[in-house]
């Protein structure tokens, strides 16, 4: 985990805008810009599981598309399912704002609503943006919260909320200069930023009490009793906390000129980063437990920093330069002095039950890979497991750590390498790897190789846990994939060479089977339905475009 300014930019509405990528993985990271090194079959051979291409009539969608429930006809985009699966959202004709500068993914469109498995759409709002932060569901399911008449030169709207299992119930305005918004961890309560003032209230409809003035963002802990804003640079940058019970009280100051800042899982710490008087450029790392001790310096130009998921640990870098990443620190969550582990460490991350801790020790900023580290904690001796490793891993279960090793010789490849926690070495899984990661469950690990079409359709391979075979291909020719949270099912798509859109099937990783589900579909492809059971997608092309929902059971 290595927080960076703007951690929270995910959530609200700023000018650094993240845009879902095409491969939709999950899982890892595949390596940028690397070349498989494995042959390839030739590009005319089509793998014999991957999905026929029909032919196209003229321009569009294949003949064999719109094989799902039509949700809604039309042309669609920017589609989203609820945590629960049960709702889907879209924004329909969008259109990009007539405005210089704006990146080109940006669309304005109607936010329609539908349940996955069928039923009568549901027409939201106007001019609503598919900028990060600008639709938001609650925890629950139960909300939908988002901006209409969205300008983007403002990077504001009106904030709306609308019940989503009442459909006679029209969406109830909040605000009509909202540039933040973010509901409760438990769903139950609101915080949003209206014309620089941040207010917090009940959901659906307050009352909302006004908390601050000059706030850019806001953050509860994870047990929802705080709210953490962090004012505008107009306003120096501050950073303070206040109750979620007591909102009318005055919020408590922590510190001015704050870049990064982290809550711990238990809610009772948070870890921020002040502008170093003494490193130029960088961020002296601050400790505060949130009940009401005063904040205290624990490192000098602190880079990247993170808590553990059971909240005992804190890690950072300390001592860091420019354009040099500082050492890492492993110490207790409530303060005090840590133990050195790694040297010149960027990225890290605790394993799942905070027993250890991974990083890239040695990190070159400019190969941007370093050699790959465990340590066991509370004492545990670095152990160093791989070489020019640019990202890294862990298994749900904590005993595995995956990674990507680039090798030199005998010729450049970008392998997957697999770490048994306590064993003498890592071992390899597969040469020229493109993605991967844990199946839920750890039963496997699984990743692309055998590339081709400039890594449009690569085999799909898992490797059985703990090791007792090759790797196994699942599918062939696949361009993404998707997991079931429940690690039974995958959903694939393969990249057409008729047209740019996509084939989607589901395969059942304990049968084997693969169905076929849709043909000339954009991705990303979503689960939906009770228990994932369904696929939801678009076809935006042709006669047949809409939103689509179809069974994933193979």
């Amino acid at each position: 985990m290595r927080p960076r300014l703007g951690r929270l930019l995910g959530a609200g509405l700023m000018a650094s805008l993240v845009w879902a990528g095409a491969g939709c993985k999950k899982g890892g990271e595949s390596e940028a810009g690397s070349t498989p090194s494995t042959p390839a079959p030739s590009a005319a051979a089509r793998p014999a599981s991957s999905p026929p291409a029909s032919s196209t009539s003229g321009r569009g969608a294949p003949s064999g598309a719109g094989q799902g429930l039509l949700l809604e006809a039309g042309r669609a985009a920017d589609l989203r399912v609820t945590a629960d699966g049960r709702f889907a959202t879209y924004l329909m004709n969008g259109q990009k704002p007539r405005l210089d500068g704006v990146p080109p993914q940006m669309l304005l469109g109607a936010l329609h609503v539908v349940k996955v498995d069928g039923g009568e759409p549901r027409l939201l709002g106007e001019s609503v943006t598919n900028v990060p932060g600008g639709l938001l569901f609650s925890a629950d399911s139960k909300h939908a919260l988002f901006l209409t008449g969205y300008n983007p030169a403002s990077q504001s709207g009106s904030l709306n909320v609308a019940v989503l299992d009442d459909e006679k119930a029209d969406p109830v305005v909040l605000g009509t200069a909202v540039s933040y918004m973010l509901p409760s961890p438990d769903g139950t309560k609101l915080a949003f930023v209206d014309g620089g003032k941040l207010k917090l209230g009940p959901l659906p409809s307050g009352p909302f009490v006004d908390v601050a003035a000059e706030v850019s963002t806001a953050q509860f802990t994870a047990d929802g009793k705080s709210l953490l804003l962090k004012r505008r640079l107009s306003a120096a940058g501050g950073l303070a906390v206040v109750s979620v019970e007591k909102p009318e009280d005055a919020p408590r100051k922590l510190a001015d000129q704050v870049g990064d800042y982290a809550v711990s899982p238990d809610g009772t710490h948070v870890a921020f980063q002040v502008r170093s008087e003494s490193v130029r450029g960088l961020y002296d790392l601050y400790l505060t437990d949130l009940s009401a001790q005063k904040p205290k310096r624990l490192a000098v130009a602190s880079q990247a920093f993170g808590f553990s998921p059971d909240g005992k640990w804190l890690a950072r870098s300390e001592n860091g330069k420019p354009d040099v990443p500082g050492d890492l620190y492993v110490g207790p969550a409530s303060g005090g002095p840590g133990r050195k582990v790694g040297e010149r460490v960027e990225i890290f991350s605790f394993s799942p039950d905070s027993q250890a801790v991974g990083f890239l020790d040695k990190y070159d900023v400019t190969a941007r890979a370093g050699l790959m580290a465990v340590a066991s904690l509370p004492d545990g001796a670095p152990k160093r497991v791989g070489d020019r490793v640019p990202n890294f891993v862990w298994g749900s279960d904590a005993r595995y750590v995956a990674f990507l090793s680039r090798f030199l010789k005998p010729e450049y490849s970008v392998d997957l390498m697999l770490y048994p926690l306590g064993a003498e070495k890592a071992e390899k899984v597969h040469r020229g790897v493109f993605g991967y990661g844990f199946m839920p469950g750890n039963g496997q690990v699984v990743f692309r190789s055998n590339c081709i079409r400039n890594g449009r359709a690569c085999d799909f391979k898992a490797l059985e846990l703990p090791q007792k075979a090759d790797p196994q291909t699942w599918l062939q020719g696949i361009f993404s994939y998707k997991l079931s949270a429940d690690g039974k099912r995958v959903l694939a798509t393969y990249a057409r060479m008729d047209s740019d859109t996509y084939d989607i099937a589901a395969y059942d990783a304990k049968t084997q089977q693969r169905k076929l589900l849709d043909q000339g579909v954009q991705v990303p492809v979503h689960f939906g339905g009770k228990d994932e059971a369904r696929a939801v997608y678009i076809i935006s092309q042709g006669a047949k475009a809409g939103v689509y929902s179809v069974s994933a059971l193979p």
